[in-house]
């Protein structure tokens, strides 16, 4: 039995599960995605420069936390509001292995910079926990017995702001006269050691801001996800998806939305009656750095209402796919909901055993479908 987080960690093979351990926080790693090293190799570098954005966050801090990052009690606050020369931003899950081996590390670096006179209150951390909620975080920190602060991110938005990383991602930024932030660096994986962030701290306050050159774009540039299926064959899912109601597809094509997003759009006939019925492809870049990307169709009718969901990729610990009853766990929490409304994702019901990270994914993107809905009543495909 492993007797501590860290020692968990520490001996997790790369591309593995923790499966056990003394603590709360190592029953719920048995929901981790497993994964595959190659995954990480994909990613480009992101540019050197580029303007960090102004994330806003209106969860409630402790006052040790509010301290520490500089910001006003009982109200929403802004990056901008931070306060120090020098902020090391951390996105993670709870359940990325990687950002398990990283947290020790990060919380290393905290306790030197806290104790260094040069840093103290110039340098700030805090993580930024991508699809997880608060009781999320606050027993992450509370098994890894961590000190700096770390923010909910459950419905993706900052995660997807600095443009959806993989994690653990740790960004520095240098902040500006008037609390606007500049990427100076960037690093995709666990870091080396407390000791190595704290040299990159040092030599990143040496950089003379006003010198550097602003770039366009996200802080965070993956390669495009390319669909598992090429494209005969997601018709035919899409159809499928159309037809699982017990209809039969008269008519299906696929329509090019006028800001470039598309969406397959079926006639199907159920007896005498005949709806219009839409599907989706959903893609979702991985959250863990060594983790499955996430891919599924999703359709819809014309209020809005979720009829079917077809995999394509979905994967579980041990690098599996899922079961056809982990499918009809999924469906069973999904079917029947409309997109009109917040999809939000509670890991105690709608996670999967062993795909936790997917699951958050799946609602998100779910969530999401609103605005696919929405686009395609503007452009009168639904009236």
């Amino acid at each position: 039995m492993v007797s501590s987080p860290h020692a968990a960690v520490a001996h997790a093979p790369r591309g593995s599960c923790v499966r056990r351990g003394s603590h709360l926080l190592f029953a719920l790693l048995a929901s981790v995605i497993c994964v595959y090293p190659a995954a990480a190799a994909e990613t480009k570098p992101p540019g050197f420069g580029i303007p960090f954005p102004d994330l806003s966050f209106e969860q409630a801090l402790s006052k040790e936390d509010r301290d520490y990052l500089g910001v006003s009690p009982n109200k929403p606050f802004t990056f901008q509001n931070i306060r120090g020369d020098l902020i090391l931003v951390e996105l993670l899950s709870v359940y990325c292995v990687n950002c398990l081996r990283q947290a020790p590390i990060v919380n290393g670096l905290y306790s030197s910079i806290e104790k260094d006179k040069a840093f103290k209150g110039r340098v700030k951390i805090f993580g930024i926990a991508a699809g997880n909620n608060l009781r999320e975080v606050d027993r992450f920190k509370k098994e890894l017995n961590l000190a700096y602060p770390i923010l909910s991110d459950a419905r993706f938005a900052a995660h997807t702001a600095v443009g959806s990383p993989r994690t653990p991602f740790s960004i520095w930024v240098r902040k500006e006269r008037g609390g606007a932030g500049v990427v100076v660096s960037t690093h995709l994986g666990v870091m080396d050691s407390p000791e190595a962030a704290a040299k990159e701290a040092r030599a990143v306050l040496q950089y003379d801001i006003a010198l550097i050159k602003r770039q366009k774009g996200a802080v965070y540039k993956g390669d495009g996800l390319v669909p598992p299926l090429p494209e005969e064959k997601l018709l035919a899912k899409a159809k499928q998806g159309m037809e699982a109601s017990g209809g039969h597809v008269l008519q299906i094509r696929k329509l090019s939305l006028k800001d470039g997003d598309w969406v397959y759009a079926g006639k199907v006939a159920f007896g005498n009656v005949q709806k219009d019925l839409f599907s989706k492809l959903a893609s979702r870049r991985a959250v863990c750095d060594i983790c499955h990307d996430t891919f599924f169709i999703y359709t819809f009718d014309t209020e809005g209402k979720v009829v079917e969901i077809v995999p394509l990729q979905l994967t579980k610990n041990d690098n599996l796919d899922w079961t056809e009853e982990d499918i009809q766990k999924l469906r069973a929490r999904t079917l029947g909901r409309s997109m009109l409304s917040p999809f939000s994702f509670d890991p105690s019901v709608d996670s999967i055993s062993g795909a936790t990270i997917t699951s958050a994914l799946i609602f998100e993107a779910l969530d999401k479908g609103k605005e696919i809905y929405l686009k395609l009543k503007n452009e009168k495909y639904i009236r």
